[in-house]
């Protein structure tokens, strides 16, 4: 307190009022001993006194909730309008009763509630003085905090005598000690003696010493005169004046402990009375005022783990709905719970791999992109800039404002002469840098670029303006004159242009890097969520979390669980034929496109996944049916039936024009809304984990404040299908690492299964997968999408397999997943995806392959896909019989059921096109083109009449035979048929 204050308080005479006080509190007790009409009047407010049960004085304390690892490990003491942890009074070491007993009430064990001696000494002490000296005892201080306000009536003092009596005749003096010590406050919003050893001392109150006790039973009087130390901004401390015993976070804020040097002299007071009333020896008083107190203090960090706030916030969340699901509550009753119950709280989080992920995110510009001093323009984001500096989308228009387009260097918001006008005293105001809505206005967003290179953006809050004293017409903002006039600091005008002062908007000066990031890590056989981020570069409470609460286009990430899984399940399997040919929207329009140029034709399901085929992930929904891919969804948790509010996929039950119950939603990811990486990434536990879908939990079981279970939180499972089914879907996923376009993900010690996923022009990028321990989903994104990457999924991959190399350090290297029984093997053509056949092993593309099966679904076929064919090598049509040996060859081709046809689609040809068979006969070789050469022909003529025996030695002389057999081409006539020949034999 400031000399000033103290000397006003030394000027404060006896007053008239303040004697009537002291004076009522004596008629109060001889009221009640004399009765007649003062005792009626006492009669009459005790009437209206509250109910009270005594014995709930100590249970209906609010206590705080903490959140803790498996391990016991302190996370978060949860942040409410009072931090309390109640204790026994057997676990308050004597002394600190002693200095409370001591300074606040020493007749306390003697007096039945009121202190008559008390009350006559204040009376006569005051008369003396001309001051005011309470009189109240601890058992009255107690009723008034629980029961009373502190208003000064008299029927408040009078009330308060009443219970203090009452509770007196049902509570024992321990009782009434600790529920009084464990409802006081003592500043920084701690209530209670523990509460407030942890506070200042970081200790429990069991180990509080004589001098550390004393200090806080003097808090007592006034908290803000003497707390031990109060809290500064960092830009306000000064170490000429102040005395720095810690710093604090408060809601991501941070700030200084100040040492509060009247807490000290306080502390001297309640000493002395302790030593006057031989509560303490002489040795003990003299070791007390010894102990250094400044370098005693040590405030407690309410979040004591060094990391940030995502995982407990999500907890919180979790908490609350388990409550109302599981137990009944109303929303309200059961923040109120978790907030005020005291609860403890068992979350699943891995502490060392949150601390790594989070490190990992602190240097997520060094891991991607690495040294930046050599970059121009921000890091990983895919921008373009107007003439002003501004950053516009693919359409031009503005997404971001330069800072020097938009702000002063003060931020005050700037308007060119263009963008207003005043007109009879009103500001007109008609630009693009505010968004106008009915009731208030919106300042648009700009960006900066920092150290590392990031874009970073910058949000700027509303304009708030009176109604009535602004009106909105065609985009055309009208500030009323008489608003104006009251408020003449409102803007400013200099050079043309004016200023909107700064004191009327918020701006977020700190800014969010660009692009965002969130990962998270579960343990797909609990369900237990191990880790998670929620943003980069990002501190504070109760901020968005990305990873849990932000829903984003998952892309072809959303493929395996939607499409290709359910499709296993309903009978195709992973050497199923999937023709990659173009294909057509219900208008016609060619539709989709492919990540590459083009169409590469037929793919097994396999090959399909592998290369993230997007023609062929439609048609596969098309052939299972929308319903049968929802059905599959609603059983890994994305599709939420019983509570749709808190999914993000949209059904046509909850908007019938717009939702995902299509083939771009289910076969491309591209959503309505999206998905969060807590839910695809759980769906891609399911495989990993045998088929079985586990509901994603942040915390394992809920205390009471008695320490009672309160809530068993025992994930639910669902059966989605076989085990045999998951591990092809989760083997086809491997192959999309080792083989496929998921590369990047490999890991050199370890089996991965997983899945890229990229959005329209990059405005997401994903990489979903497991291994034997984990599995995980990471996602990169700008905050708005309408900003795009410079880089594709294979960023988002090498993100998650640097994140993964990390967390799985130290375990055993497991470079194969767990093969269920009931898989089987064979030799399968990828062209039909049936069993193949020689001709299939004459196909020069390779395309025999062993393929993994299900016990009961190989094909039983063979394929019937690849024929012979016989054609002209020089024109590659069929060859017809006039067309030369020389160019005929036999070949093994494809031949599609219906075969394909480019002139049906505007001469698109997909690259297999070649290996499709001919349907045309050469017409290059005829009768009239033959070169006739009678010695070929008659050998010809012979092999075929003797079945590959040796000719003759003598071959006919003349290339000129005919069919007359008198002629033996000798030139006489004298031919020898085969009568003469018989003859002469």
């Amino acid at each position: 307190m400031s000399t000033e204050n103290k000397r006003k308080r030394k000027q404060n005479k006896f007053t008239i009022g303040k004697a009537i006080k002291i004076l009522l509190v004596m008629i109060i007790i001889a009221g009640i001993m004399a009765g007649g009409a003062v005792g009626a009047a006492v009669v009459s407010i005790l009437d209206e006194a509250p109910e009270i049960d005594p014995t709930t004085i100590v249970t209906s304390l609010a206590e705080t909730s903490s959140i803790y690892d498996l391990n016991g490990n302190l996370i978060e003491k949860i942040q409410a309008e009072e931090l309390r942890t109640v204790v026994s009074i057997k676990e308050m070491p004597q002394h600190l009763v002693d200095a409370f007993i001591a300074i606040e009430d020493h007749r306390f064990e003697e007096h039945p509630g009121v202190d008559i001696e008390g009350i006559m000494g204040a009376l006569v002490d005051n008369l003396r003085s001309g001051g005011l000296r309470g009189a109240s005892t601890i058992t009255q201080q107690l009723v008034k905090n629980v029961y009373l306000s502190n208003e000064v009536k008299l029927t408040r003092k009078i009330t308060e005598a009443y219970l203090a009596l009452k509770v007196e005749t049902i509570l024992s003096k321990d009782q009434i000690l600790e529920a009084y010590l464990n409802r006081n406050y003592f500043g920084q919003n701690a209530y209670g003696v523990q509460e407030a050893s942890r506070t200042y001392f970081s200790k429990n109150v069991q180990d509080l010493t004589i001098a550390e006790s004393a200090l806080l039973a003097g808090v007592v009087k006034s908290t803000t005169q003497f707390q031990p130390y109060y809290r500064v901004k960092p830009g306000d401390f000064d170490p000429e004046i102040h005395y720095e015993v810690g710093q604090l976070d408060v809601l991501g804020e941070t700030f200084i402990a100040v040492f509060n040097e009247d807490s000290i002299n306080r502390q001297r007071l309640v000493l002395d009375k302790m030593l006057e009333q031989e509560k303490i020896t002489e040795s003990q008083y003299q070791e007390a005022i010894a102990q250094d107190i400044k370098s005693s203090l040590n405030p407690e960090e309410k979040k004591p783990q060094d990391i940030t706030s995502y995982f407990a916030d999500y907890v919180k969340t979790q908490v609350v709905e388990a409550l109302v699901d599981k137990k009944g509550y109303t929303r309200e009753q059961a923040e109120i719970e978790l907030f005020t119950g005291g609860l403890t709280i068992y979350a699943t989080i891995d502490m060392e791999m949150q601390k790594q992920l989070e490190n990992i995110y602190t240097n997520f510009v060094e891991i991607l992109v690495g040294n930046t001093d050599g970059i121009r323009g921000p890091v990983l984001v895919d921008w373009r800039i107007n003439s002003a500096g501004n950053v516009i989308d693919d359409k031009n228009e503005i997404v971001y404002f330069s800072k020097d387009s938009l702000m002063t260097e003060d931020n005050s918001l700037i308007l060119q002469e263009n963008e207003y006008q005043l007109e009879n005293g009103n500001l007109i105001i008609n630009t693009n840098k505010i968004n106008f809505y009915p009731t208030h206005f919106d300042i648009v967003d700009y960006y900066t670029i920092d150290d590392k290179k990031n874009l970073v953006s910058h949000s700027v809050g509303s304009i708030v303006i009176p109604e009535g004293q602004f009106s909105v017409a065609e985009g055309v903002l009208t500030i009323d004159k008489s608003y104006l006039d009251n408020n003449p600091e409102f803007y400013q005008s200099q050079d043309g242009r004016i200023t909107i002062s700064n004191r009327y908007f918020y701006v977020h000066e700190e800014g969010v890097v660009q692009p965002q990031s969130a990962t998270v890590v579960l343990d797909y056989k609990t369900g237990h969520i191990k880790a998670l981020v929620g943003g980069r570069d990002i501190d504070g409470s109760r901020i968005l979390n990305r990873a849990t609460a932000s829903a984003r286009q998952p892309g072809s990430a959303i493929k395996p669980v939607s499409t290709y899984w359910p499709a296993l399940a309903s009978g195709m399997t992973a050497a199923t034929a999937i023709d990659d040919i173009p294909f057509y929207d219900g208008n016609g329009t060619l539709w989709p496109k492919n990540w590459y140029n083009g169409y590469r034709g037929i793919h097994t399901l396999r090959r399909s996944v592998e290369q993230s085929v997007n023609v062929n992930a439609v048609k596969t929904v098309q052939n299972i049916g929308v319903a049968t891919s929802i059905s599959y969804l609603e059983k890994m948790g994305i599709i939420n039936k019983d509570h749709p509010e808190r999914d993000n996929f949209v059904t046509s039950m909850e908007n019938r024009a717009t939702n995902d119950e299509n083939l771009s939603a289910l076969g491309l990811g591209g959503m309505t809304n999206g998905l969060s990486p807590l839910e695809l990434t759980a769906a891609y536990g399911a495989i990993a984990n045998d088929g079985v879908f586990i509901e994603p939990v942040s915390f394992s079981k809920i205390l009471d404040k008695n320490g009672n279970v309160l809530l068993d939180n025992t994930p639910e499972e669902t059966i989605v299908t076989s085990p045999q089914v998951a591990y092809i879907m989760g083997d086809i996923l491997r192959t999309t690492v080792s083989s496929g376009i998921a590369g990047r993900a490999r890991m050199s010690n370890m089996a991965v299964s997983g899945k890229t996923g990229t959005t329209q022009n990059q405005a997401d990028i994903w990489f979903v997968g497991y291994t034997p321990y984990y599995v995980s989903g990471t996602w990169i994104g700008n905050d708005s999408p309408r900003v795009t990457l410079s880089r594709n999924s294979s960023t988002a991959a090498q993100l998650w397999q640097y994140i993964n190399n990390t967390i799985h350090e130290g375990l055993e290297s497991k470079t194969s997943f767990d093969r269920p029984d009931g898989i089987v093997s064979a030799s399968i053509c990828t062209q039909s995806g049936l069993l193949a056949t020689n001709l299939c092993s004459n196909d020069p593309r390779g395309v025999v392959r062993t393929e993994i099966f299900a016990s009961g679904t190989v094909p039983k076929a063979y394929c019937d896909m690849h024929v012979e064919v016989k054609i002209d090598v020089t024109n590659g049509k069929i060859a017809n019989e006039y067309c030369p040996d020389e160019n005929v060859a036999t070949r093994v081709f494809i031949e599609r059921s219906p075969l394909y046809n480019p002139d049906d689609h505007n001469g698109i040809v997909p690259s297999d096109y070649n290996y499709q068979v001919p349907t045309e006969v050469c017409d290059d070789h005829n009768e009239n083109t033959v070169i006739e050469n009678p010695v070929l022909d008659w050998l010809n003529e012979w092999f075929e009449n003797n079945e590959g025996e040796t000719p003759p030695e003598e071959m006919p002389p003349s290339t000129e035979l005919d069919d007359d057999p008198d002629n033996n081409g000798n030139g006489n006539g004298n031919g020898n048929s085969d009568q003469d020949d018989t003859e002469n034999e």
